[in-house]
């Protein structure tokens, strides 16, 4: 059977949906290892914003991972199980899903979707990635199996290793058998010192307040043995993205030891200011005092000003984004106070680049799905919190909820579904994959001492510091 046979097959099954016609979609590509659907962007499908409603983009994730997981099984098949992850807003003309297959066991097929928004030049904006399980039910209704590529002998010698050259980089992204672990990345990058290797690897970094210490501690160890020269970008979220910038311009020891012997102060922190009406934590003062004692805003001036990404929370929309080349030290100083800016906590949005930002943890406090939307392929990432723990959310958290709420309902809804988040997203961290990643978490142990947001105890501190290193030391050891 042809290729078009085959595709025009696969858009009839596509056209016998009422949905279908209800949004237009339309079944583009049809292949062994992935499919292209597309549907056009217009008010009836978009919010006041222009953007594609939320559930219209998991429509057409879910559509593009069925019909992916039917090529690879060559049946049709139901969604088992899916998740998604939306990064920005769906505002263009062309709405593009891109499902892949990862693998296939028996009558199961794991995919990944990446959708991204087309405007009428052609320009794409990732806006959202998403997993999926696609099962074939027995009985099942056979589908035409897509046909395989022409082999290696009918295709010239130049398509040849184009091809090749494109399953070694489709293999990286979509984690198919045989694509190195991060472990395996790493181990070859030290041994060869040679990072052109097809992978990007990402360093994550989780915040927490004065929790960071754990990170910072963490980054430290990576800074102090060398392990930053096989690492491809940096990614921060609030006090981690203090951390990140304070890695970029090798301070990363010296922000460790600040936690406890600099920033443990009334000056930066002091929870009596409630009574005064002002911020319980002075964030402007602290990133410029940061500046100050490390020179961090010198990062904007070097090679990491393009590879150093701050997560911070949009107010307007709701959604983590990444600031990223920064156009010099104010800039760079700007963005990590957005980054950081705890709602209530630390007073009103930072107004910046023409936008209101708040802390990137509302969203995002392990920050894997910015570096995966910035193209990583491995990371490594440090989080604050032992394996199967998460937020609390107490009194106080309601009070922030309902201050979220009145800015934007969307803010309200992610805070309220961080703790879940959060610990989904650093289980799957742990299990080694995450958002099309292959992941090595470093974690404090479960007797580790565990600093609150506000910790201002300096004994408490020092002792975070040196169980992080201890348990960075033990995850790093195959490296060390």
């Amino acid at each position: 059977m042809s290729t078009s046979s085959t595709l025009a097959t696969a858009q009839r099954f596509l056209a016998d949906q009422s949905v279908t016609r209800m949004f237009g979609t339309r079944l583009i590509s049809f292949g062994p290892q992935s499919v292209v659907v597309e549907l056009d962007i217009r008010p009836g499908i978009t919010n006041r914003h222009g953007a594609v409603h939320d559930g219209i983009v998991a429509y057409a994730a879910d559509t593009a991972l069925a019909f992916a997981g039917g090529a690879a099984l060559g049946r049709e098949v139901v969604t088992s199980g899916l998740t998604i992850d939306y990064i920005a807003p769906a505002v263009g003309d062309t709405l593009r899903a891109h499902g892949m297959v990862v693998s296939v066991t028996g009558d199961r097929a794991a995919c990944r979707c990446e959708l991204h928004a087309v405007t009428a030049d052609g320009a794409e904006t990732l806006v959202a990635v998403a997993q999926g399980s696609l099962t074939a039910p027995v009985p099942s209704v056979p589908i035409p199996a897509a046909p395989l590529p022409a082999g290696p002998e009918e295709l010239p010698p130049a398509q040849q290793e184009k091809e090749q050259k494109a399953t070694r980089a489709a293999a990286v992204r979509l984690g198919r058998i045989g694509t190195p672990t991060i472990q395996q990345v790493l181990t070859d990058r030290r041994r060869t010192g040679d990072n052109d290797d097809g992978a990007t690897v990402a360093l994550v970094i989780e915040g927490g307040g004065m929790r960071g210490i754990i990170s910072a501690s963490m980054a430290a160890v990576i800074e102090r043995e060398g392990i930053l020269d096989s690492v491809d970008m940096i990614v921060g979220t609030s006090a981690g993205a203090v951390n990140a910038a304070a890695l970029a311009v090798g301070a990363a020891g010296a922000m460790a030891e600040s936690y406890a012997e600099v920033f443990a102060s009334p000056e930066f922190i002091d929870v009596r200011r409630i009574a005064r009406g002002r911020p319980v934590i002075d964030g402007s003062r602290i990133v410029e005092h940061v500046d100050h004692l490390l020179n961090i805003g010198s990062a904007a001036g070097t090679d990491w000003a393009g590879r150093l990404a701050m997560v911070a929370t949009d107010v307007e929309t709701g959604r983590a984004e990444a600031l990223t080349d920064f156009a010099d030290r104010d800039d760079l100083i700007s963005c990590l106070h957005a980054s950081g800016l705890l709602p209530l906590l630390a007073g009103d949005p930072v107004q910046w680049r023409g936008r209101r930002w708040l802390d990137g943890g509302i969203v995002e406090a392990v920050p894997v799905v910015t570096a995966a939307a910035r193209g990583a392929t491995h990371a490594i990432v440090l989080a604050t919190r032992p394996p199967g723990t998460q937020p609390a959310y107490g009194a106080a958290d309601v009070v922030v909820e309902r201050y979220l709420r009145r800015m934007n309902p969307e803010l309200a809804a992610a805070y309220r579904g961080r703790p879940h988040r959060y610990r989904e997203t650093l289980q799957q961290v742990r299990d080694g994959w995450s958002n099309g990643m292959s992941t090595l978490a470093l974690t404090p142990r479960l007797q580790d001492p565990l600093p609150g947001r506000l910790d201002r105890d300096q004994i408490s501190l020092r002792a975070a510091r040196e169980g992080a290193e201890a348990s960075a030391r033990d995850s790093l050891g195959f490296l060390l």
